[in-house]
């Protein structure tokens, strides 16, 4: 009789392992496009995959099919790695995470005095970020060689905000965290790292861009979306912030090592940092380490234009997820999440799914109209007859009734919440995020006979860009060298939205318009005077 029962448990065993992979097959059936790009993902249980796919092309020209053992370029996902580096440095006692930056690359600037390696570790240093620089300048699609990518930093005449006392992404932070690795360290931080990293787990298809030459079957990314895929331009974070490619093979092997022997490196990237204020946030070393529907969760994800990856880690159910394709349009933390979901079952929190409070009855009307960060972003409300829409830099998204006080929007595997606090203050939050602070942005919209007041000449010598903005036929048009002619759209009294960019008209105790702010995410009160 038990040997009845334990073959009856091997055979529920399977099945329920089998109901489980048709159900992550479907998640996947969207993205199988043919002789299109595509991915490779895997679920990780206990140090072993229980589940693998591999499909898409790796090339536009072979159409060499994509396998668990194709190299992807992980952009962020690489800031783990770059933080195991760090990690290294400071057992050895050749750093220390107190150290300002300037003791290692005195080329930055002298507030950069006071931003120590813990604050470009935990994206607390205030540092602008170069993408956004960079685009502001129209000169993201040219890629930067280190030196250039440390003149642009070291020209930045002020922070977002003072170090240590707030939390901003950037990719500048673990760009100077590569650079130190390999001032210090005596070598590239790609040679670095396979020697400490790399080698001794046996990752022997990964490596940084300066190393990845040797690796063969790397996939090409690819931008647009199915069936228009055209190729990517070159990946143009540099290595520290992005730069590494790697497998699914050599992510499970990763994966094991923080487990059961699990080192002081575990510990080192798993520790959440803390701001001046007390207030502890979710980034630790190149991973994010919160909550999501009460399970413990340590995660990072990437993504450039032809690439979008994510590793999603439950330690204490010993469940990983890893998404790697050579397709931006993958949005790839939320399709972790919902493949976790498949295997994690009734252990996550189920979410409260609405009330019966129709939108029409629900008061939100109110929130209509255009809200203002402290950090400068714009965010506008409207309602439909169903629910209420808000737009953000990455998009607009209908939101429902969630209760008296708050709506909400399921969206790739993550919830959007918006609360209201009064009548002028709202909140935004993401699931596992920071909320973000709204304020109800006052004043009237420019009248037509106005918008002549805001046209001339504006430079920004942090950018090292000139802007011209235009009053044609009743509307205002940013224009450059490069041949812009990009429409501003009036958002409030001085403010006008330019896709992710806010522009916030500056002016003299006269009334003059004397110069421009422009604000986005990770970039804040960039300067333009006017001319």
């Amino acid at each position: 009789m038990p040997r009845v029962l334990l073959l009856l448990a091997i055979l529920i065993s399977r099945a329920s392992a089998d109901d489980r992979s048709d159900a992550v097959d479907q998640i996947l059936a969207a993205l199988r496009t043919p002789n299109g790009p595509g991915c490779a993902i895997g679920v990780i249980r206990q140090g072993r995959f229980v589940y693998t796919a591999a499909f898409g092309a790796a090339d536009a020209k072979a159409h060499k099919p994509i396998t668990t053992a194709t190299a992807f370029n992980v952009a962020s996902l690489a800031k783990q790695f770059t933080a195991a580096a760090l990690y290294f440095l400071v057992e050895s006692g050749q750093v220390r995470l107190a150290d300002p930056v300037r003791r290692y690359i005195p080329e930055m600037p002298a507030y950069a005095g006071s931003i120590a390696l813990s604050d470009l570790l935990h994206h607390s240093s205030g540092l602008r970020d170069l993408n956004p620089l960079r685009e502001v300048a129209g000169r993201l699609a040219t890629r930067l060689d280190a030196a250039a990518s440390l003149k642009l930093l070291a020209s930045q005449s002020a922070p977002n905000f003072a170090p240590g006392t707030d939390y901003e992404y950037s990719n500048s932070d673990y760009f100077l965290l590569g650079l130190i690795v390999e001032r210090v360290g005596g070598k590239p931080l790609g040679e670095f790292a396979r020697e400490r990293i790399f080698q001794p787990l046996g990752m022997t298809r990964s490596a940084f861009e300066g190393q990845a030459d040797g690796l063969g079957d790397v996939a090409q990314g690819f931008m647009g979306n199915a069936p228009r895929f055209r190729p990517a331009p070159q990946p143009p974070l540099p290595d520290g912030a992005g730069g590494l490619y790697t497998t699914l093979e050599d992510l499970l092997r990763w994966d094991r090592s923080f487990y059961a022997g699990a080192s002081g490196l575990a510990e080192f990237l798993q520790t959440r940092a803390q701001l001046a204020s007390g207030e502890r946030i979710d980034y630790a070393g190149g991973l994010t380490v919160g909550r999501y529907r009460g399970l413990r969760v340590v995660s990072h994800n990437g993504w450039l234009p032809g690439y979008s990856a994510d590793l999603t880690r439950f330690p204490g159910q010993e469940l990983t997820v890893a998404c790697l394709c050579n397709r931006g349009d993958v949005e790839a933390a939320g399709l972790s999440r919902r493949i976790a979901a498949i295997y994690l079952g009734g252990r996550l929190r189920k979410l409260p799914t609405g009330t019966n409070l129709g939108y029409p009855e629900s008061g939100f009307a109110e929130l209509d109209g255009v809200w203002e960060s402290r950090q400068g972003w714009l965010v506008r409300l409207w309602s439909a007859p169903d629910g209420l829409w808000v737009e953000t830099s990455d998009g607009r998204r209908k939101l429902a009734p969630l209760n008296r006080t708050q709506l909400f929007a399921d969206d790739t595997g993550f919830r959007l919440t918006l609360t209201r606090l009064t009548a002028d203050r709202m909140q935004l939050q993401w699931e596992g995020s920071r909320p973000q602070a709204y304020t109800r942005l006052q004043g009237a919209l420019p009248k037509r006979d106005q918008l002549p007041a805001y046209a001339g000449a504006y430079f920004s010598p942090d950018a090292d860009v000139r802007w011209r903005i235009l009053s044609e036929d009743g509307r205002l048009l940013l224009t450059t060298a490069e041949g812009w002619r990009i429409p501003l759209d009036a958002a409030g009294a001085d403010r006008f939205i330019v896709g992710p960019w806010t522009l916030r008209f500056v002016r003299s105790e006269t009334g003059a318009v004397r110069g421009l702010e422009v604000h986005r995410e990770r970039l804040w009160n960039l300067w333009f005077g006017r001319e």
